[in-house]
């Protein structure tokens, strides 16, 4: 059965009339297990030009609890995506909802075959799955983990550590049944989550022959009543489902469903492709900021956008760069944490605020980004929000720092004013949110015994709603997502918002390079759009192709001790053309279709590679790095989607060219390396 038959025989299921109703939630209510495929359900339908939208509401107890249900089926997709709310439409408190998992299937495993000349052709089912970001060298690095029909393999859970969504695991993964059959899973949820996947054994004996497995979605804990009137968002999800295709194949077309329905657009509908940025310190003055201008301007950079970190923001005084040694001597330490929930400018750096700078940057061509944390308010920060509304900041034990509590709508129209105003007053084109902590303890305490997971629940969908104003104030403006480097990366997240710092490893200058080369390959994969620090050495492009993914944020010259050098001192001509590169790069990379070309290139012995394919204009490249630990000086890859009757055009990174048969791509492009840590790029193109 293909896709789109698993996807439609999977809806159908779900509103069967015969008394054989697929359940596809469940949780406790008084104590009673309670299953969607048992409830009454009343759905609605509404046709739209990308999509059939469903309302489904289930009836749980009359008067005090229904579940709502959106449901999106993509006509372009074979995906299904939901999202669910509790609510209570009468006057009295609900009865105690528990572990409820809003996701809750039954699929079938393939059959078992109980004699066999071979333990591993038993029925199995695999997990693919990602790691979070943790700033450290193993972010993203993908995982698989088997499940047999046997005791103790037959359980696997995913569970956030903290609340944040990508954290701790990517909020996407696969459940295969074998090669060509499974299901792509994202979760829908700004905190934490948790995910079971696991065949049911049911105490029985060695031959009893399982049909089924389970996979569930869910908070961490939840005991709580729906008070009359409310309304709680609950964790949406998407099921992509695999038929006849491969996991290569189903990446791919994961990746154009992102691009197509869950990245940003503005107001036309036209896709924001993630920038080429000039990053900044947000102490550094305003005057060397624009003196940075002015030399992107002079020598013609193609940066599209001039990034103001953190350090803009808050009371009076120097705010160094963290890293400037020099500076720190002569001003003090950097003080960035303190001032988070102090929104006014510094005026020591900025005497005339962020305007002029914001001006000139888009005089020379660029958008204006701005740095932001309004979740996090520190208790020495000084802001005018310590002493108006005590109220609405959440903290727990002895902790100096406070949540700003996104539930209360009064609190959070307070922030929506302020972000608004410095929008517009500022000149401020691209919202960069950042979020540099765990809220789980925070939300913990501010939970009453009969209402855990309220609080988190109410944040997580306050914050989703800042977002919408933002964007209905703002339609053309992009949001990037920081979170710590890459922490917030669910795809209702990113329906308005690239991570421009994907991972905060990059920060430090000494990271290894081989590791964001690993990064951007695996993150590609569930997350199309996203961008790679680089510190850009010069005349080493080894370093700028590792650290570039869909866009590349420079730090070049990010504060003040790392001057700009004198014109003949430098050569401009190199970074010109690297950056024009990235442009290149960047386009194919959200055209086309992603192979990774090496096994494994978390292990640094292996090269890495991957070509990029866009099949409407019969171009692509392949991108190769023989890192510093690398022994193989060659190596032939047999490239994807190549018409082995057509000529193609080879461009190297030096400019020389040349034609070969496509046949030849087919059977083996062959890359030579003399020397470790050196980089490859050929761009091909099919001779119409």
């Amino acid at each position: 059965m293909d896709s789109f038959a698993r996807r439609d025989d999977f809806v159908q299921q779900l509103f069967a009339r015969d008394g054989r109703r697929k359940r596809f939630f469940s949780l406790l209510y008084d104590g009673s297990r309670l299953c969607s495929d048992a409830l009454d359900c009343r759905p609605s339908v509404k046709k739209t030009e990308h999509w059939e939208e469903r309302e489904i509401v289930y009836g749980i107890d009359p008067g005090k609890l229904i579940l709502r249900v959106n449901m999106r089926i993509y006509r372009r997709f074979p995906i299904v995506e939901c999202l669910p709310y509790l609510e209570n439409p009468g006057a009295e408190s609900s009865g105690i909802v528990e572990d409820i998992r809003t996701l809750d299937l039954q699929e079938e495993l393939p059959p078992q075959n109980f004699v066999m000349s071979n333990w591993m052709d038993g029925t199995r089912i695999t997990v693919r799955y990602n790691l979070g970001s943790c700033a450290d060298i193993n972010d993203f690095i993908p995982q698989k983990r088997e499940l047999w029909t046997r005791s103790g393999s037959n359980r696997f859970v995913m569970e956030s550590h903290e609340g944040r969504p990508s954290s701790t695991f990517l909020p996407y993964f696969s459940v295969g049944t074998g090669e060509l059959c499974g299901m792509n899973i994202g979760v829908g949820w700004g905190g934490a989550w948790k995910a079971v996947i696991e065949i049911p054994l049911e105490n029985s004996s060695v031959f009893y022959r399982l049909h089924h497995y389970r996979i569930s979605l869910s908070m961490l804990h939840t005991r709580f009543r729906v008070l009359p009137g409310e309304k709680l968002r609950q964790i949406g999800f998407f099921l992509h489902f695999r038929g006849e295709k491969s996991v290569r194949d189903a990446q791919n077309e994961h990746r154009r469903f992102m691009i197509a329905h869950h990245a940003p657009r503005d107001s036309k509908g036209n896709l924001l492709k993630p920038p080429v940025s000039f990053v900044t310190w947000g102490g550094l003055s305003s005057e060397k900021m624009l003196e940075r201008i002015a030399a992107i301007e002079k020598h013609q950079l193609p940066y599209e956008v001039f990034w103001v970190d953190a350090g803009w923001s808050g009371y009076p005084g120097p705010c160094p760069h963290f890293l400037d040694q020099e500076e720190q001597k002569r001003c003090g330490r950097s003080d960035w944490p303190l001032r988070v929930g102090n929104w006014a400018i510094n005026s020591v750096p900025h005497p005339n605020g962020l305007k002029p700078v914001s001006d000139a940057a888009r005089k020379a061509g660029m958008k204006f980004l701005a740095w932001f944390e309004p979740e996090r308010v520190h208790s020495r920060c000084r802001g005018s929000i310590l002493t108006e509304h005590p109220e609405w900041l959440k903290t727990y034990g002895d902790s100096d720092v406070f949540l700003l509590d996104l539930g209360n709508p009064d609190a959070r129209e307070y922030l929506f004013d302020i972000l608004r105003t410095l929008i517009r007053e500022q000149g401020i084109d691209i919202y960069r949110e950042d979020f540099n902590f765990n809220t789980l303890p925070f939300w913990a305490a501010m939970d009453a015994p009969d209402r855990i997971g309220v609080a988190e629940m109410k944040h997580v969908d306050g914050h989703y709603k800042l977002w919408e104003q933002l964007h209905q104030a703002f339609p053309d403006m992009p949001f990037d997502n920081c979170a710590s480097g890459g922490r917030r990366l669910d795809y209702l997240a990113l329906t308005w918002s690239w991570p421009l710092c994907q991972s905060d490893y990059a920060c430090l200058p000494d990271y290894l390079r081989e590791y964001i080369q690993v990064q951007n390959l695996y993150l590609s994969d569930w997350v199309p759009l996203h961008a790679g620090f680089t510190w850009m050495p010069e005349h080493d492009s080894y370093d700028f192709l590792s650290c570039s993914g869909a866009g590349v944020s420079n730090k070049i010259w990010q504060y003040d001790s790392r001057s700009i050098p004198e014109d003949d001192a430098y050569d401009w001509e190199y970074h010109r053309t690297m950056l024009h590169h990235q442009k290149r790069l960047r386009d194919m990379l959200i055209d086309g279709n992603l192979y990774p070309l090496t096994e494994r290139p978390d292990n640094l012995a292996v090269w890495c590679a991957c070509q990029v394919h866009a099949p409407e204009s019969g171009r692509g490249y392949v991108l190769a790095f023989r890192r510093p630990q690398s022994q193989e000086r060659q190596m032939c890859f047999s490239l994807s989607e190549i018409n082995p009757v057509a000529q193609y055009e080879l461009e190297y990174l030096d400019g020389t060219t040349r034609i070969v048969r496509g046949s030849e791509l087919v059977s083996g492009l062959s890359i030579v390396m003399e020397a470790p840590r050196s980089v490859t790029l050929i761009y091909y193109q099919e001779i119409k």
